[in-house]
């Protein structure tokens, strides 16, 4: 697939929450790193289930969503900036999320490193301030 295409299908995918296409594009012993927090979760079963949780731990609509800022790219790196704006649900699946009910902005930033068509590893930046302060921890269940 070519880096034009792969981006365009990354992007889609990500921004549409299709986790099953997300998967698709990485690779078996990719690495997803919150950066905030440090939290780290290794191979597919691991990132789909921290997916899970965050993708539960917000509610979208045609409003509120992930508006892309700035899209990028090198020969083996791929990243994405965007402001994710949704609303927190009752059962909110993330550590220490605002009341249900609060919409939230956040800017995020997530960096790729693509290697044979996959991504290998995937960096997620944020600032936690936007949800109410410093975390240890937003992803990892107790």
């Amino acid at each position: 697939m070519a880096q034009e295409e792969f981006m365009e299908k990354f992007r889609t995918c990500f921004v549409g929450d299709d986790l099953d296409t997300s998967m698709q594009l990485m690779d078996e012993g990719a690495v997803w790193t919150f950066m905030a927090t440090g939290e780290t979760f290794k191979g597919r079963e691991q990132i789909r289930g921290a997916a899970e949780r965050a993708m539960a731990g917000r509610v979208h609509t045609e409003a509120l969503h992930m508006e892309v800022k700035n899209f990028f790219a090198s020969d083996d790196m791929e990243g994405i900036e965007y402001l994710h704006r949704a609303t927190v649900p009752e059962d909110a699946t993330i550590t220490g999320s605002p009341p249900a009910g609060t919409e939230v902005a956040v800017p995020i930033c997530i960096t790729m490193r693509i290697k044979n068509g996959k991504i290998c590893a995937f960096n997620e930046y944020m600032d936690l301030a936007t949800l109410g302060g410093a975390k240890k921890t937003l992803f990892t269940q107790s």
